[in-house]
């Protein structure tokens, strides 16, 4: 092993998160991770590898009675408690895609969360609840994040969510560096050796933050940190901090490839050392100024107009005007179709599998 990888000047430089369940991959890291996130891509593999095995009898065995839901919720809770002690912060559990426009439902799933991490042992400042970021999803956050079940607004493609998940307090937002599509198609991946300045997704990122900023500084109000994800390759992860994110989501493979990559490479980040605060501290870097004004992904006809929070109210009336700006939008409407079918698929696949082991076991 090299003795200075990439991962660990990554790490001096902002949050390195784990986008993996596999507790041995956690405890093998250079460095102690801070968040570790899942979704129902993530659970559905996990749970049925070998080492899984027992952890999957038991809970059918416990839950099987209740359906395939219920085993497969309780094991995802249990997949990401064990892995609390090595970690600084959060595990994450996510809320099912078919419950997108149901606010009931899907406060009904966060209050099942809560009481499956509190028999596990896992206090309320341990772990938070992933929601696809639809106007149902915000008006249930809000509801949640005052009661003390924390949310990171996931599955996030534009500013208008954004602003959604400041106004219903949530404590992370997980914007997509790259859309699901360009894991099929790799026509659809951006190589560039200056992701920051020349992918098309890092202007939203920036009006994301730049919004989160001026409106901590204005408000003194805390803003969701942002934890972002879904990255190709080492160049896109390193250039996360220079643009201000304050964590950064990393796959299982992109951790190892960091890990065996020694930090001989050139990185674009102006920091020295991470933000003691996402905001406080946070400023576009002079040559990604030109990203405020711009959203290559807009498409031609874009009015160079922003969204603003001081202009609608994006959670109210069970968050319809931030519904219409992600039906209206094609570029979110596409994109978190995409992520929602991949879920969905997951969940399937986790369907199939757990009720053959319910009908082994019950009969």
């Amino acid at each position: 092993m090299f003795s200075r990888t990439l991962l660990e000047r990554l790490e001096e430089l902002c949050n390195i998160d784990v986008d993996d369940v596999d507790t041995e991959l956690i405890r093998s890291l250079l460095i102690k991770p801070h968040n570790q996130t899942s979704n129902q891509a993530v659970i559905a593999n996990a749970l049925f590898e070998s080492q899984n095995e027992t952890l999957l009898a038991d809970m059918v065995e416990k839950y099987g009675k209740e359906g395939w839901e219920k085993v497969f919720d309780n094991a995802t809770v249990q997949m990401c408690a064990r892995n609390v002690p090595y970690l600084s912060g959060h595990v994450l559990v996510q809320t099912s895609p078919r419950h997108i426009n149901d606010r009931t439902a899907i406060i009904d799933q966060c209050y099942s969360f809560a009481k499956a991490f509190d028999e596990a042992g896992v206090p309320k400042d341990r772990f938070a609840i992933k929601l696809p970021f639809t106007g149902s999803a915000a008006s249930a956050a809000v509801q949640l994040n005052t009661e003390g079940i924390r949310t990171l607004a996931t599955a996030v493609f534009g500013l208008e969510q954004a602003l959604a998940a400041s106004q219903s307090k949530c404590l992370f937002i997980s914007p997509y560096y790259n859309e699901i599509a360009a894991y099929e198609d790799v026509s659809l991946r951006i190589n560039n050796p200056d992701p920051a300045m020349n992918h098309p997704m890092s202007a939203r990122i920036i009006h994301m933050l730049e919004a989160f900023a001026k409106e901590y500084a204005e408000t003194g109000t805390e803003q969701p940190v942002m934890v972002i994800a879904s990255h190709f390759g080492i160049a896109e992860i390193m250039a996360m901090p220079e643009l201000g994110c304050h964590h950064v989501t990393i796959r299982a493979d992109n951790l190892r490839a960091l890990m065996q990559t020694p930090c001989t490479l050139p990185t674009l980040s102006a920091r020295h050392a991470k933000p003691k605060h996402p905001y406080a501290e946070i400023a576009t870097p002079d040559r990604l100024r030109c990203l405020s004004k711009l959203d290559p992904l807009a498409g031609p006809n874009w009015d160079g107009i922003l969204a603003s929070s001081r202009k609608v109210d994006y959670v109210a009336n069970g968050g319809e005007a931030l519904d219409n700006a992600i039906h209206e939008n094609p570029v979110m409407n596409k994109r978190f179709k995409d992520a929602m079918e991949l879920f969905l698929n997951a969940e399937e696949k986790a369907r199939v599998g757990i009720e053959k082991a319910i009908a082994k076991c019950w009969g």
